[in-house]
């Protein structure tokens, strides 16, 4: 592990090392997990939002919803992986998955954070609605630069996902609110969840190990 390298803003992997000692001494202390926080806070912004923040400062709406859309799936999959504290792996017969601490498939993870997670869960309570924008946005854009199935993105609707007829329509900029209004939640409930401190710590280890 190269500790001198910068994980979250400005913030080094030897940082973190000492801010972890600190944590599993005093696992309650408020003021530490404020700090701790902030990893998380810097980490994301400086690598999804504020570069989403970016595109959208030079918007023509002339399609490019669709690189803010890619950031998006890509950053609710690290969100998700941050709260069950897993990291990705491609797993092998030799190698084989710990199902506690790692993952193979972005799927499951996905779904998990849209129905499970508020504010999304309220947005995505419909039946499969999840495993569609998973197939039919997620996978659609990353993959082809495209939507699939009468999916598409946009900022002309009230809601964050709203059907239109046959076809439903993600507003990509509500979408952006709502991850804000997430990680605001998350921070509240990190620091009152046990389970969520220890799978926090676990994620950040991850990073400094394979950065």
């Amino acid at each position: 592990m190269d500790k001198n390298i910068k994980i979250a803003g400005d913030y080094t992997a030897g940082e973190w090392l000492e801010l972890k000692s600190s944590l599993e001494m005093d696992i309650d202390n408020e003021k530490l997990w404020e700090k701790a926080f902030e990893y998380f806070d810097k980490r994301l912004r400086s690598r999804y939002l504020q570069p989403i923040k970016a595109i959208e400062n030079n918007s023509n709406i002339e399609g490019e919803g669709f690189s803010i859309t890619a950031i998006l799936c890509s950053l609710i999959e690290a969100l998700e992986a941050f709260y069950q504290g897993k990291t990705y792996k491609r797993a092998t017969k030799e190698n084989p998955l710990d199902s506690d601490t790692e993952y193979f498939k972005s799927q499951p993870l996905l779904e998990s954070f849209l129905t499970k997670r508020e504010p999304f869960k309220q947005h995505f309570s419909q039946d499969g609605l999840a495993k569609e924008f998973y197939e039919n946005v997620r996978c659609a854009v990353l993959h082809e630069a495209a939507t699939r199935n009468g999916w598409k993105v946009r900022i002309d609707t009230d809601a964050l996902v709203e059907k239109q007829g046959n076809q439903f329509v993600v507003n990509r900029a509500v979408f952006v609110q709502a991850i804000e209004e997430y990680m605001k939640r998350y921070k509240q409930e990190l620091v009152h969840s046990i389970e969520l401190k220890k799978a926090f710590i676990r994620k950040f280890d991850s990073i400094c190990e394979t950065a």
